[in-house]
């Protein structure tokens, strides 16, 4: 191959290489992600790719020779000046601004992003200008705008005072209740440094909001070691304090908490913080402190043990105060049984520990004064309990109950002791009672002078009433135990009240006390008869009882009404006076040893009534005011084969 052949082939060969490098230019033109349009500096279009034929909607013929700035963006736009800004494409610049596009024969308009640079083709100089829809990114950015908006009025409404300041440490927020807080409008603060003397009067230094934002945790152990500091515990990146500031020239307790505020893309932007002021609640903690210290004082000389315990609607139960006679009667700390509750229920045997969480755990108590006895084994000691508590129901279904313990063991041991030795006494009062009767009768059948006889038969009568007295006694005794057989035979209840009247008579004469009694509402005659069934010698007890009562308490020259009326199963009995229970012992009128403003009172004798009317399968109840006196209304059933 010649010299002329050789450069021909050469020649080709660059050419064919060309046309690839063409091709390939082409095809990334083409490639592109934005528009691109070349043209000449007056606007004329020399060539576009096929994403700006997407982007505008137009065929390649259509666009070619068109003026890109007067055909395809809104008027006034920077490519109607290119000659204005000539001198710095030339030196190689970029001119870059954000625009509104329009395609030809519609009215709808897009936001654009452009880009202008010179460069070189075919050896000249020309423009080449990118396009980028910019529309989504628009609404990004409206749609973000609006939510910091919507944000930015949240916070500025939320009643917790908040600001917020941005990654150089100025405030972008300081909302309304920052500002009646502080006493320092957003005017004065936003886009500016915080002032700590906002907050820490004549102290420049940083706030918490400040070094959470940098995260320099040794500077927040140094300026809060003594505020309560410590990382949040809800919270990422947040710490809390609390301190006692002067703000606004008032001493205020203040909880403020600080976080770090991250983007989407995970970068720190802001830092919030929240002030609280606590005063109220600081107040009210340091009065409950001292109340429950008061409390504390009070009840440690308090023979017992006085606890608060509470149970919720969800089947949670835990002491929330018990005084210190729980280490003097358990050996347990206060503190500790209020942590864990079951520490004393332990102690407790398993028939007792039921007991308790039978009336604790009580869905809907009574509103009454709930009672029991237990004993708790202790090495060799045996030790007695009484359990007195009241419940309070509060709101979403918390019991509280406020309750005591105590200690009876030494009452125990003396009604031990005072049984015993009532026993004795019946007993050993019963056999020469029993010989003094039975000799005196037997006196009574020798001839004896007319004084000697009634002295004897005195003796006689004294010795069976006492042993009368004795086995109503025992028969008490046996009621108390629940063990009394009874032995019901029928009498007459109209001629057990006229024995009665003729006993009780001799004592209203001398109050000039007058006895009215009636039969089914009407006067009562002592020829009427009204049978009952019943243990004669135990209801003469029982009514003699309360009319003796009834004696007592009446007013001089006032009447007693004693009034039997028979209904379908039962007969009722009401003794009225117009005297009035006194209102210490209203609420135990028919305890043992219940008396008031009675000489020689003992208490017994209505306790001893209700004991008799219970084992005749009655009741006695009570009805008493200064107006209207006293009823003592007893009911007794017609016959006990009725109530079987």
């Amino acid at each position: 191959m010649n010299e002329k052949e050789k450069n021909s082939a050469q020649l080709l060969a660059e050419l064919e290489a060309l046309r690839a490098s063409e091709k390939n230019l082409s095809a990334v033109f083409d490639g592109l992600q934005d528009g691109v349009f070349i043209h000449s500096m007056d606007g004329t279009i020399l060539d576009v790719n096929v994403k700006a034929l997407q982007l505008f909607r137009m065929s390649k013929e259509q666009v070619i020779g068109r003026n890109i700035a007067r055909d395809f963006f809104r008027p006034h736009n920077p490519l109607e000046k290119l000659s204005d800004i000539r001198s710095k494409l030339l030196i190689g610049e970029t001119i870059g601004f954000q625009w509104v596009a329009k395609r030809a024969g519609e009215k709808s308009l897009f936001p654009v992003e452009i880009l202008v640079r010179m460069i070189q083709r075919d050896s000249r100089d020309v423009v080449l200008t990118t396009v980028r829809d910019i529309t989504r990114h628009k609404k990004k950015k409206i749609q973000l705008q609006q939510r910091r908006r919507q944000l930015a009025l949240i916070l500025d409404g939320n009643p917790i005072p908040t600001f917020v300041i941005d990654k150089n440490h100025h405030v972008i927020l300081w909302n309304k209740a920052c500002e009646n807080l502080t006493g320092v409008s957003k005017t004065q603060v936003l886009s500016k440094p915080l002032d700590s003397r906002i907050f820490y009067p004549g102290q420049i230094r940083p706030v918490l909001a400040n070094l959470v934002l940098e995260m320099d945790r040794q500077r927040i152990q140094e300026l809060y070691k003594d505020k309560n500091i410590k990382a949040s515990g809800f919270i990422p990146e947040a710490y809390e304090a609390s301190d006692r500031l002067r703000i606004q020239g008032k001493v205020r307790d203040v909880y403020f908490l600080a976080a770090r505020c991250r983007d989407a893309d995970g970068e720190v932007i802001a830092a919030i913080e929240t002030i609280q002021d606590i005063s109220d609640r600081i107040r009210a903690e340091e009065a409950l402190k001292a109340n429950r210290k008061l409390l504390a004082e009070v009840t440690a000389n308090i023979p017992g043990l006085v606890y608060q315990y509470s149970f919720s609607s969800l089947g949670n139960g835990r002491f929330t105060f018990i005084s210190n006679g729980l280490r003097t009667m358990f050996q347990l700390s206060p503190r500790q049984v209020m942590r864990k509750p079951e520490l004393f229920f332990l102690r407790l045997d398993a028939q007792v520990r039921e007991q308790f969480q039978t009336f604790l755990q009580m869905p809907a108590p009574s509103g009454r004064l709930v009672e029991f006895e237990f004993s708790v084994e202790s090495g060799a000691t045996h030790k007695w309990y009484k359990n007195s508590a009241l419940a309070d129901v509060r709101s979403k279904g918390e019991i509280l109950w406020n309750g005591m313990l105590t200690d009876i063991t030494e009452m125990k041991r003396l009604e031990s002791m005072k049984s015993d030795v009532e026993q004795m006494v019946r007993h050993d009062l019963k056999s020469p009672l029993m010989g003094i009767g039975g000799l005196s009768k037997l006196l009574l059948n020798e001839e004896l002078s007319p004084r000697q006889r009634e002295f004897v038969d005195a003796i006689y009568h004294s010795s069976i009433k006492l042993l009368h007295m004795i086995n109503h006694s025992m028969a008490l005794l046996k009621m108390e135990e629940n063990s009394y057989i009874l032995h019901p035979e029928e009498f007459d209840l109209v001629e057990m009240f006229r024995s009665l009247h003729e006993e009780f008579l001799p004592s209203a004469d001398g109050k000039l006390l007058k006895f009215i009694h009636l039969l089914d509402g009407l006067p009562l005659s002592w020829e009427d008869t009204r049978h009952v069934q019943g243990e004669r010698l135990l209801l003469e007890s029982l009514f003699a009882n309360l009319i003796q009562n009834a004696v007592e308490a009446a007013p001089e020259g006032s009447r007693i009404t004693i009034s039997i009326r028979s209904r379908e199963h039962v007969h009722e009995v009401d003794i009225h006076n117009f005297g009035a229970i006194p209102e210490s012992i209203r609420h135990n009128f028919f305890e043992r040893y219940v008396t008031s403003g009675k000489k020689y009172g003992t208490g017994i004798g209505t306790y001893s009534a209700m004991l008799i009317a219970k084992t005749h399968q009655g009741d006695i109840r009570f009805t008493t005011s200064e107006q209207e006196g006293t009823h003592l209304i007893v009911t007794l059933p017609r016959s006990f084969a009725e109530l079987d």
